[in-house]
């Protein structure tokens, strides 16, 4: 029984040497006529040259040896010897979806490679992890749109997410929260989970009895907090593979985790039975905004959420403060000076000092900030997830005015957030202020090339800072700041940076992660829920340099703080 017969498409092909040291790792792109022939158990891709290009390949479609990168790539292990010239070493050929018709053709040649052979199908299956009626592996985006009236429609390639987002950065995205190290590093940041799991756990009469949605569950944890809380379903929405471990985990704790429906796909294309009386979801990166996660929060609102529903987190809120630091300013500064070399094996590195300069400050500081380093009032800006539109997110612009308590150089800008879990029965907040327990958030800077020197007790630096939103999934911040002038008549002093959010430096990323796994065990996660409950939500911080910050317990002041909302 053959395969198939004629032509499925025209795809982009190029070739991956795996000649371990070799010069030409990947040829040029070139287009190709996929077809199958063969059996249905051994199937045989087809891939001739496009428009007389002269090429001719014959590849076996094996279970194990095709891989598919989102429904736009797929990637064949071909035998050695299966490219032009015969090589000695296996290759393996990248096959890129050019149209609508592309992508059909990648996922017949997918599927003709998962059905040949059942062994490797049930390996497969079994590294998959548990399958239960309850999950879903969702079509693709395209395969879901359909024209007016129903009837099925022409094929696009990629929805909504895809059409805003690079593909590259996308791919590294998914992989990166497809891995189980770094889910562990989101778990074991006991404040961020236990306090989740306390503003769920905490308001039952929001999700006893209710259709929820966890928007981008990774592991699915918080799936498994709304189970906990009396959840009658959940959709547990997971683009990365990641999905596979939420399954697995929901197959192992039994009596919460068979009401939990994993959805493997991105939130803006699964379909869903119904529509959800709750959302819950991790979406804040740092700066909050970071990663735009938040958009598919909002999407999924706007499109899976009942009206009056309710959403864990409601809110968010931006707090921004001018900080001097001479110690960091010195050591980013000090980067460069690699590039002040004039004799570097003979060869003069000092045209790069400034470019190098530029690009060390360019990026933003991820660290725990020291209190003492804050110099003035916070301007705090308020993203209400109930309300916002995914066209308010994508440039964010944000007025300074800052009043500098004493004389100092300010460096920039320090930046933390804290979202509200608005439930009806209790309200909890989750903080990253400095000088309260550290979370994998930590804070941010953005760090001035040229600083400002505040010449005067009580001064005012105004400017603004605005988020730009890109399609590597994050911002350029572009900062203004200006200060009185250094003499009386002369003209303000002004700085301005650019920083792009995506490219972090981590002053302390790896001696947090060792804290956090000491502090595991046993007790790891009942510490996470009495350290969460102690957390007090900052009020906007008027901070003197070298004043301790004043940490106010704000369980009795929560309906101060949604005053505005």
């Amino acid at each position: 029984m053959a395969a198939t017969n004629g032509s499925l498409g025209i795809v982009g092909l190029c070739t991956i040497q795996d000649a371990p040291g070799s010069a030409q790792l990947t040829s040029l792109e070139m287009q190709a006529v996929v077809s199958l022939q063969g059996p249905a158990n051994s199937p045989i891709l087809i891939a001739e040259g496009h428009a007389n290009a002269g090429f001719v390949h014959r590849l076996p479609l094996q279970a194990g040896q095709v891989w598919q990168a989102g429904t736009s790539v797929l990637m064949v292990r071909g035998p050695a010897g299966s490219a032009d010239g015969d090589a000695p070493q296996p290759v393996t050929f990248v096959l890129r979806a050019l149209d609508a018709q592309g992508v059909l053709a990648l996922q017949r040649l997918h599927d003709a490679a998962a059905g040949s052979g059942t062994a490797a199908a049930a390996a497969a299956a079994a590294a998959a992890g548990p399958q239960r009626p309850q999950d879903a592996q969702q079509p693709p985006a395209a395969s879901q749109q359909q024209l007016p009236g129903g009837a099925a429609g022409a094929l696009a390639v990629g929805g909504h997410f895809d059409s805003k987002t690079d593909k590259g950065s996308a791919d590294l995205y998914f992989h990166y929260y497809g891995c189980l190290q770094h889910q562990q590093n989101m778990l074991q940041d006991y404040i961020r989970t236990g306090t989740y799991y306390a503003a769920i756990i905490e308001n039952p009469a929001d999700f006893r009895g209710k259709a929820v949605m966890d928007v981008g569950c990774g592991s699915g944890i918080l799936s498994l907090f709304a189970a906990q809380a009396g959840a009658r379903v959940v959709y547990a929405v997971e683009a990365s593979d990641m999905a596979h471990h939420a399954r697995a985990l929901a197959a192992a704790n039994p009596g919460i985790g068979d009401r939990i429906k994993v959805l493997h796909g991105k939130v803006e294309d699964v379909v869903v039975p119904e529509k959800v009386d709750v959302l819950v979801s991790e979406p804040m990166g740092t700066l909050l905004v970071n990663e735009r996660m938040i958009e598919s929060y909002v999407y999924a609102r706007d499109k899976h959420l009942k009206p009056g529903g309710r959403m864990f987190p409601r809110l968010g809120r931006l707090h921004l403060c001018a900080f001097s630091d001479e110690a960091l300013y010195g050591e980013v500064a000090q980067k460069s000076a690699f590039f002040d070399s004039s004799d570097f094996y003979g060869v003069d590195l000092t045209a790069l000092r400034q470019p190098a300069t530029s690009g060390y400050f360019g990026q933003v500081v991820v660290d725990q900030i020291p209190p003492n380093v804050l110099v003035s009032n916070c301007i705090t800006h308020t993203l209400d997830f109930l309300t916002a539109t995914e066209g308010q997110l994508q440039d964010i612009t944000i007025p300074l005015s800052l009043q500098v308590a004493l004389p100092c150089t300010v460096h920039g800008i320090a930046s933390w957030f804290d979202v509200l879990f608005d439930g009806s029965q209790t309200q909890r907040w989750l903080s990253t202020a400095p000088g309260l327990p550290v979370t994998h958030w930590f804070q941010l800077r953005c760090l001035l090339e040229t600083p400002l020197v505040v010449a005067q007790p009580g001064a005012t630096v105004r400017g603004e800072l605005r988020l730009l939103a890109h399609n590597r999934q994050s911002y350029d911040v572009h900062v203004v700041l200006q200060a009185p002038p250094l003499t009386p008549g002369g003209p303000m002093q002004e700085s301005r940076g650019k920083f792009d959010l995506k490219e972090p430096y981590y002053r302390q990323q790896m001696q947090w992660m060792m804290q956090m796994a000491a502090a595991g065990g046993q007790e790891g996660g009942e510490a996470g829920v009495a350290a969460a409950a102690e957390v007090p939500l900052p009020a906007p911080l008027v901070v003197a340099q070298g004043a301790p910050v004043e940490q106010q317990q704000q369980q009795q002041q929560q309906p101060a703080a949604m005053e505005g909302v």
